[in-house]
């Protein structure tokens, strides 16, 4: 078996403009870069840790640190290394468990000289269109970065603030593009989200995401019975909760790797989501080309994609996937994940 050498690094992401949602501004991003070495490959991974998760780089790097190096040593497959992953301490911190998983999934499809894609039998090397999303700002402003998005045939718009209105009504003055409503559990109630919902129901909105605060259980599910544009859970869904009572306040989810902590149970996820005939969105943090690559993969599987954190940001310290015209991400036929350190 091989010896593993595991290392981390921060990695200080620039978001191109400051990103704003509902909750707050980020003007930096601190990632960290994972990589794991043995035989003469190295395999990275990535953590994009949300302090909506109660995550931030320093508990990223403590938990990891708390990692035995040898216990990659005896890891032979994926399902064997999730699995031991929730045996050690490191298993309530999401963004690390991820990073991990992806650096021995990147360094095992390099060792076999395949990209993971075709290792993991995707169903394409492509995903749906993703979305390119516009962060809250003065209106101006928000309308000179969607003229910015015209080639995008999707705009995720960030709303959840009291010119919501405004917000699309100025959008709407210089573009039709299909829009993705995400309020970040900015509408407090169920008087406020339908109203919202009302306004935005002829706007060309295809769904709207995470309306309400996820502690709002009862009134999700009044609203899903009530909108007539889909509601899709994010971050009601962190992948641990029960699905069922998910698919009775949203009509779909969003999976995003760094808050699920594994490639393996989102797999699974997308598995139990579609036995209940939720949709399913493949999310991101802001990342780097590493973190989106691993998304992709499981986007190939997903009704919609999400997956524009590499776009965000302008000093992007991985390369090797490509954009169609059509705005969706074609993975590389390069070994494992298939992006490379610039």
């Amino acid at each position: 078996m091989p010896h593993f050498k595991l290392e981390f690094e921060k990695l200080e992401l620039l978001p191109s403009h400051p990103f704003t949602i509902a909750r707050g501004t980020k003007k930096t991003v601190s990632n960290v870069l994972v990589t794991l070495s043995a035989d003469g490959v190295t395999g990275f991974g990535e953590a994009g840790p949300n302090s909506r998760y109660d995550e931030n780089a320093d508990v990223v790097c403590e938990a990891i640190e708390q990692l035995p190096e040898i216990f990659f040593d005896d890891i032979e497959s994926a399902d064997e290394l999730s699995e031991g992953l929730e045996q050690t301490s490191i298993k309530s911190v999401q963004s690390a468990k991820s990073a991990l998983e992806m650096a021995w999934l990147d360094w095992w499809g390099k060792n076999q000289g395949q990209p993971l894609w075709k290792l993991w039998d995707a169903p394409s090397q492509t995903t749906p269109p993703t979305s390119f999303t516009i962060g809250l700002d003065d209106i101006d402003v928000m309308q000179q970065k969607v003229e910015g998005a015209k080639d995008y045939p999707i705009l995720k718009v960030k709303l959840g603030t009291d010119q919501d209105e405004e917000i699309i009504k100025g959008i709407r003055e210089v573009s039709h593009q299909i829009i993705r409503v995400d309020a970040n559990e900015g509408w407090e109630d169920l008087a406020t989200a339908k109203e919202a919902i009302r306004f935005l129901a002829d706007k060309n909105v295809e769904f709207i995401e995470q309306p309400m605060p996820a502690s709002c259980k009862k009134e999700l599910a009044q609203l899903k019975e009530w909108s007539p544009l889909p509601i899709i859970a994010d971050e009601s869904f962190v992948g641990r909760e029960y699905m069922d009572e998910i698919a009775d306040q949203f009509d779909g989810i969003n999976i995003k790797l760094q808050k699920v902590g594994s490639l393996v149970e989102a797999s699974t996820l997308i598995e139990k989501a579609r036995e209940r005939n939720l949709e399913v969105m493949i999310g991101c943090m802001i990342e780097s080309s590493l973190g989106i690559s691993a998304g992709a993969l499981l986007g190939t599987w997903a009704d919609y994609v999400d997956l524009d954190g590499h776009l965000l940001i302008s000093n992007d310290p991985f390369s090797g996937l490509t954009l169609t015209d059509e705005k969706r991400i074609r993975m590389s036929d390069s070994a494992g994940l298939g992006v490379s350190r610039n």
